[in-house]
C-alpha cells in the first residue's frame, strides 16, 4: 500500500479518498436541492418523511455512541472529514471542533440539510385477530350481558341483543374504574359507579356526550363460537332512521 504524501489531511483510512468523499458530498447536496424543488405531493412528503426517519436512527445511534467516548476522543476522531461532516450534521461537534461564525474558507463543503424536529414516536403496532370469548352463543340469552370476561390480559364486557354481539372494554371512561357489575336496558349500558353514566353498546357513544367506551367487533363462527377482534377497526351498525 503507497503511504499517504505528507501533509495529507486524511488521519483514517476508510473506502474513499477526501477528494472523492467532498464529491460525494457535493452530489447528495445537489440531489437534495433537487428534490426540494420538486412540486409538493404526495410522494415528496413521503420521501422527507423517510429521511426524517433515517436522521432520526443516525442521531440516536450517534448520540449513544458518543456517550461511549472517553474524554479527549472525540476531538482526535473528529480530525478525519468525513467524521467531522458527519458530527456536524447532527451538531454534535466539541466546542475546540465546531467551525467559526463566519469562517474565511471552509475546509470541505457541508450538506445544508435543515433542523427538523424529531417525528413522534411510532404508533404501537397493531396484530388484529379474532380471539374466542365464548365456546357457544347460547351461553349467553338476547338482552343479557356478560362483566366477567377477560381477553388476552383485558377485561370485557360482552352484550347480546337477539342475534347482535356487542363488546365493550370494562372500564369506564370517567376515570377508569371497572364496569364490572354494570346494568343493560335495551340498548343502554349503565355504570355501576357514577350516577347518570349510560353508554349506548352499539357505539360505545356516551349518552349525553362525553368520552365513550372502546367497542371491539364480535362475530358467531359456523361452531357457533363468539368471537371478539382484537387490534380492529370497530365500525358501529346503527339503524339509519
Amino acid at each position: 500500500m503507497a503511504e499517504l504524501p505528507a501533509g495529507a489531511e486524511q488521519r483514517l483510512l476508510g473506502f474513499m479518498s477526501n477528494d472523492e468523499w467532498d464529491a460525494l458530498l457535493a452530489d447528495v447536496n445537489e440531489r437534495i436541492a433537487q428534490m426540494e424543488a420538486l412540486p409538493d405531493g404526495p410522494t415528496k412528503r413521503k420521501v422527507f418523511e423517510l429521511l426524517n426517519g433515517v436522521d432520526a436512527l443516525h442521531r440516536e445511534g450517534l448520540t449513544r455512541l458518543v456517550r461511549l467516548f472517553k474524554e479527549g476522543v472525540l476531538e482526535q476522531v473528529v480530525t478525519d472529514p468525513a467524521i467531522h461532516t458527519l458530527m456536524e450534521l447532527y451538531d454534535m461537534l466539541p466546542m475546540s471542533a465546531a467551525p467559526q461564525p463566519t469562517p474565511a474558507k471552509p475546509v470541505f463543503p457541508t450538506i445544508p440539510i435543515r433542523a427538523v424536529r424529531a417525528p413522534p414516536p411510532p404508533a404501537p403496532l397493531r396484530y388484529p385477530h379474532w380471539v374466542p370469548i365464548l365456546a357457544h352463543c347460547d351461553e349467553l340469552d338476547s338482552g343479557g350481558l356478560r362483566d366477567d370476561l377477560v381477553i388476552d390480559g383485558q377485561p370485557l364486557l360482552l352484550a347480546r341483543r337477539d342475534d347482535a354481539w356487542y363488546a365493550l372494554d370494562a372500564a369506564c371512561p370517567v376515570d377508569g374504574a371497572s364496569l364490572r357489575g354494570a346494568s343493560l336496558s335495551g340498548y343502554t349500558l349503565s355504570c355501576p359507579r357514577h350516577a347518570g353514566c349510560h353508554y349506548d353498546v352499539r357505539s360505545g357513544t356516551r349518552v349525553g356526550g362525553g368520552l365513550g367506551v372502546v367497542c371491539h367487533p364480535v362475530k358467531v363462527d359456523e361452531q357457533g363460537r363468539v368471537l371478539v377482534g382484537l387490534d380492529m377497526d370497530f365500525t358501529p351498525s346503527l339503524p339509519s332512521f
